[in-house]
């Protein structure tokens, strides 16, 4: 192995070689899977209502995910609104009341609650799993507040034990936002199924896509009729086309996208098991470099999702070189990385814009760990562990590497 750093005109640990795409396409499944299906629904001419292949896969991801009902939408933010509203019993008009949520994480995780005219409460995350903190959560709770919108961040299920222990003493509703945790598991069950509703999302990103997507699912079956109504001008599931017993939106999807998520649901639980191989062989290795922190995986994890490898950084085991510097010497050498979210969402221009025009729906309690996180957080995307172990062990040469040269 060069010790010279690629950055500095030394032989990069990997060149000439791609990283796995995302999605994973081929040839002989569009020709044999998925183009006799899509073809089908051309010539059934048929491409929306009545949705028949938007049930079959709504049923489909509800035994995946151990849960009773599932309702397709066209987007993981059209998934939060819908369980919020559901949930809450909304109809977008009147106040919502508060909902409490973390204060890392994508900006739809927020907005889609906004959206519900519910305010948001930001509140700080454990820092050992990036998921929200439970004492956290439990002392911001007031007399506005009505539900905790919970996210399994990067794949890592939160403590839903104690969550819904608090909620039920608090009298709260509880959501799952499992946009980045598909497949991932707490004690034995499927993320989605640990709370009053989960809220999935299937943006091209994500461990399963259709490039843009999303879908609610619940054991309530009062739920499921008001996500179905919000997603479906008001209808009942069962009910009569030109009926609209509630007022609802139009958030149908298309009958293309549900074929095409059929056939990759398939593939999601294998490929999920890759992920948690590697993963646990990249942290295995990576404990024993000083300064890089892998992700924790608390008890209650039987499965993580794996959307994102999210290790941290430490500068002075590394000559005190910054993270930035670090993820350029990394990427030079072959390793794409990521720095995840910059600053709080709180902190964010849009959120901050909100604040400033309507500061009563925002409100934000100390978040110390998100700040820490934000200012070390080292990412690694979904589809690089779906490489083999050399491909880990070249990730693992070049962070050794890097702090040979520096320290």
């Amino acid at each position: 192995m060069s010790k010279k750093l690629a950055i500095d005109g030394g032989i990069p640990v990997r060149s000439n070689q791609s990283w796995s795409n995302w999605p994973l396409v081929n040839q002989q499944e569009w020709e044999t899977e998925i183009e006799p299906k899509m073809r089908a629904v051309y010539l059934s001419a048929s491409e929306g209502l009545p949705g028949t292949k938007s049930q079959e896969f709504s049923h489909s991801y509800a035994n995946y995910t151990g849960t009773k009902y599932a309702t397709f939408l066209p987007h993981g933010t059209d998934a939060i609104s819908a369980a919020v509203s559901a949930v809450l019993d909304l109809d977008g008009f009147g106040d919502g009341g508060e909902i409490i949520t973390t204060n890392y994480t994508f900006v739809a995780t927020a907005s889609a609650v906004l959206d519900r005219r519910c305010s948001v409460a930001f509140v700080d995350i454990d820092s050992d799993n990036f998921t929200i903190d439970p004492a956290a959560l439990e002392s911001a709770v007031t007399d506005r507040t009505r539900a905790i919108l919970v996210v399994h961040l990067g794949g890592h299920p939160a403590d839903m034990f104690t969550i819904n222990q608090i909620a039920q003493k608090h009298g709260l509703k509880v959501i799952e936002d499992c946009a980045q945790a598909h497949g991932a598991e707490s004690n034995g069950k499927k993320v989605g199924s640990l709370s009053d509703a989960g809220a999935f999302s299937f943006q091209s990103s994500k461990n399963l896509t259709s490039g843009e997507g999303g879908m609610v699912t619940t054991n309530d079956e009062m739920t499921h009729h008001l996500v179905h109504a919000f997603m479906n001008v008001g209808r009942e599931p069962s009910g009569a086309r030109w009926e609209y017993p509630r007022l609802g939106w139009n958030y149908r999807p298309s009958e293309y996208l549900a074929v095409l998520l059929m056939e990759r649901l398939k593939k999601l639980e294998a490929q999920t098991d890759i992920r948690n191989a590697n993963a646990n062989y990249l942290s295995a290795e990576l404990k024993q470099i000083e300064g890089i922190i892998p992700p924790y995986n608390s008890h209650w994890v039987t499965k993580h999702g794996y959307h994102l490898y999210m290790m941290r950084y430490q500068s002075e085991a590394f000559g005190g070189k910054s993270r930035a510097e670090f993820m350029r010497a990394l990427e030079a050498e072959g390793i794409p990385v990521s720095s995840g979210y910059g600053q709080p969402l709180s902190q964010e221009s849009g959120m901050q814009r909100v604040f400033d025009q309507y500061p009563h729906l925002i409100r934000v309690l100390p978040c110390p760990n998100v700040e820490q996180v934000c200012s070390e957080s080292i990412w690694l995307f979904q589809n690089i562990l779906l490489g083999s172990q050399k491909d880990m062990d070249q990730i693992i040469e070049a962070i050794i590497k890097i702090q040979g040269a520096w320290s």
